[in-house]
């Protein structure tokens, strides 16, 4: 979803009439979104008898891959602390901008990382820690590439799941009160994808978190959770972006952990989408959601 459904909204009228004689386009419309690259760190920890498991994190698409470090020192930090082998992985990079380029291709990528940790450090499994769009690439792996049988762990920061609307990325343009959201409009209107894929092909990567993109059912059509994976999530009721709150969020299906930060921190300093990430509650929640 992300900035790009203001586009969807907007020309969503174009999208309808770009179709000759209001036919279809098929899917062979859309251009292929490019795979981006990658960003892996060191592979310089190793696993001990108490934490087995090296922790990759995997960042949100916000900001840029400048901003990385100072954005998630505290996570990576505290997870260090821990005695954690932790390690934070960027893919899908296009221009600087992490998980940019097609997703299941970024979910390949993280695929061969995980390979690339397990063997380096002889760990049997991993351990996954993401943000947002991180969180879809790593639904990705687990769930479509076979990837559960290496993460018995996965701790999921307002991830964009089921029952996001798009609203809220509206709002942020001044665009509110619509008599339909984006992803409304979308799952009406699924030909839109392609289409708009075509016209605006910098929206390609954003159209495949939406309903009618095959990346998108893939993942969300069907059980999300996988047999032998403990998922935990965290959502923020002051999410402009994820909306709405929790209903985006949160995965609900038997034996997930579906917390607000607000709830099990209500003195605790506001966080949002993006800050939600840096808080020192959330840091030692993840940590609890790790090794309790």
């Amino acid at each position: 979803m992300r900035a790009a459904m203001v586009g969807v909204a907007v020309v969503g009228v174009l999208g309808m009439t770009a179709a000759p004689g209001g036919a279809a386009p098929s899917d062979s419309a859309a251009p292929s979104v490019p795979a981006g690259t990658v960003i892996e760190p060191a592979i310089d920890c190793h696993p001990s008898d108490v934490r087995p498991n090296p922790v990759i994190v995997l960042p949100g698409a916000d900001g840029g891959t400048a901003d990385t470090a100072a954005q998630w020192d505290p996570m990576v930090s505290a997870l260090r602390g821990q005695g954690a082998c932790t390690l934070l992985f960027q893919g899908g990079i296009v221009d600087g901008k992490r998980w940019a380029g097609d997703m299941s291709s970024a979910a390949r990528q993280l695929a061969q990382f995980v390979a690339k940790v397990k063997a380096v450090t002889g760990a049997a499994k991993v351990d996954i820690v993401a943000h947002s769009a991180g969180t879809f690439v790593a639904n990705y792996f687990v769930k479509v590439l076979g990837g559960a049988a290496d993460v018995p762990n996965m701790v999921l920061l307002t991830p964009e799941a089921r029952g996001c609307d798009g609203a809220g990325f509206l709002a942020q343009y001044g665009l509110k009160n619509l008599p339909i959201t984006p992803v409304q409009l979308i799952t009406a209107l699924p030909f839109l994808v392609p289409v708009l894929s075509t016209l605006m092909p910098s929206m390609a990567n954003a159209l495949q978190l939406t309903p009618a993109s095959d990346v998108y059912k893939a993942v969300m059509n069907g059980p999300l959770t996988q047999p032998g994976v403990r998922y935990s999530v965290m959502a923020t009721k002051n999410d402009a972006i994820a909306t709405p709150p929790g209903v985006c969020s949160f995965i609900t299906e038997p034996g997930v952990t579906n917390v607000f930060y607000e709830d099990l921190f209500p003195g605790s300093p506001a966080v949002d989408h993006s800050t939600v990430r840096s808080s020192p509650d959330t840091t030692n929640w993840v940590i609890e959601q790790l090794y309790s």
